[in-house]
């Protein structure tokens, strides 16, 4: 069976390589090859989880496969500090709902396995600082995934009024996977693409960068209180 690849350098030294056919699915790594490499592992583990959660639908998708570079990307500098990310024509196929019904149940995981790693650790361990982190402690990664997503939605022009952010961290992860599930439901078949700062943005491509952002920060997380 062939599956199709998206393959790009989201920023020096982070390959991806997006696996089509079940979107958020992706190999990582810090050179082209290694991101490709690694896909087969990342899809084996993806189809576990869904299984694990009783999402069968990709349950006809056994290994071997043969990945098939579909689609590759360079990132390039729109501005001295923003750097554009691929669009590809895969993001152009509007979503339907069995993608909605997907992207639910791996939101839905991801966001479980992410309070599960964070439950039992104190607050004092949460805001401890993190040598070299951008994002300084653990909670300013948690902030960051809720407002990455925020602002994914926020370049198709369907986030809720910045203001409108709570302060509270449980509250703006809570109100911020709301706005992702419900304008997911709502876009089923809709083709709308939109450009900001120069780079293009669909449902599907907002889908996929969703599930994939909130997946490698809980990754990320998981290695740095290993550590504490």
């Amino acid at each position: 069976m062939k599956i199709n690849l998206g393959v790009e350098d989201l920023e020096p030294r982070n390959w991806v390589a997006w696996v089509f056919e079940v979107p958020g699915c992706y190999g990582r790594g810090s050179t082209r090859g290694e991101a490709i490499s690694s896909v087969p592992g990342a899809f084996e583990e993806t189809l576990a989880r869904l299984r694990q959660a009783e999402f069968f639908a990709f349950d006809r998708y056994r290994l071997p496969i043969d990945f098939v570079i579909a689609e590759e990307f360079r990132a390039f500098q729109s501005s001295p500090d923003y750097l554009v990310n691929a669009f590809f024509e895969n993001d152009r196929i509007p979503l339907t709902v069995g993608d909605t019904e997907y992207a639910r149940c791996l939101l839905e995981l991801n966001r479980r396995e992410l309070l599960s790693i964070i439950s039992v650790v104190p607050a004092a361990i949460l805001n401890r600082p993190v040598s070299g982190e951008v994002q300084q402690n653990i909670n300013g990664i948690l902030k960051h995934i809720a407002t990455a997503e925020w602002w994914y939605w926020d370049r198709l022009g369907l986030a809720f009024p910045r203001g409108e952010r709570p302060d509270g961290l449980p509250e703006l992860l809570a109100k911020v996977r709301d706005l992702t599930l419900t304008q997911l439901h709502g876009l089923v078949g809709n083709t709308q693409t939109t450009v900001s700062s120069g780079e293009q943005w669909s449902p599907r491509k907002v889908m996929r960068r969703t599930i994939w952002h909130e997946r490698v920060h809980s990754l990320q997380i998981a290695r740095y209180l290993k550590t504490f």
